[in-house]
């Protein structure tokens, strides 16, 4: 390797150690993240919001005489990003009762009572096309899909009921079926509080006037 080559090489390196550490510190400090987009080609962890599970939300509406529709916009969805529709991307429910005043004031339907969103999953690794399903796999695709109840509106399109989303709800069937913890919350006491005061500390802090261990009742 020629002189010119190792100070090349050396000199790539030691930008490559300065960005990585850089970048580091400013995440530590939390400085500069989101006023830029170079802070994301330093992070350590750029798959932190990824999970391996897909979903889709559902509208169902339940008419007077007990019929469900599927409340979709029939003059076509709104795709901005690829095949998926706008109800997906949002993962809150906040334009929610918009989607639904919308739909249901320019269709023709009889009186609906409620709207049901339900939301459905299924694992990632089933939304590949076939020929990359066949070089990884052997046997041929079985999606499982598992549908929740997320929500229930009115007519109008106003949240009546809100539950949890699936994945949350497995997380609290999970505690909710070990018995060491419910064994814990048998045996434990409620208690609140708001402010820690180790013992050797209450003395100054009732000498300072911040607090009043006998408040008057005047």
């Amino acid at each position: 390797m020629t002189r010119s080559a190792r100070w090349i090489a050396g000199l790539f390196i030691a930008c490559w150690l300065g960005a990585m550490s850089f970048g580091i510190v400013a995440h530590a400090l939390k400085v500069g993240l989101s006023r830029n987009a170079l802070s994301y080609f330093v992070v350590w962890d750029m798959f932190c919001g990824w999970r391996a599970w897909d979903d889709r939300t559902h509208l169902i509406a339940e008419s007077s005489s007990g019929r469900y529709y599927n409340v979709t916009e029939p003059w076509g969805a709104f795709q901005p990003y690829g095949k998926i529709s706008r109800l997906q991307y949002d993962a809150s429910n906040h334009l929610l009762p918009k989607q639904v005043r919308h739909v249901l004031s320019h269709t023709q339907h009889e009186q609906i009572d409620h709207v049901y969103v339900v939301q459905e999953m299924w694992p990632k690794q089933f939304n590949m096309p076939e020929r990359l399903w066949n070089s990884y796999y052997s046997e041929p695709p079985d999606k499982i899909s598992y549908f929740h109840l997320k929500a229930i509106c009115d007519r109008t399109g106003r949240t009546v009921s809100v539950f949890p989303d699936w994945l949350t709800q497995q997380y609290l069937n999970s505690i909710a079926d070990n018995p060491r913890l419910q064994r814990e919350v048998r045996q434990a006491q409620s208690s609140f509080n708001t402010l820690f005061m180790p013992v050797r500390d209450n003395r100054k802090i009732y000498s300072s006037g911040l607090l009043n261990p006998y408040p008057s009742t005047n």
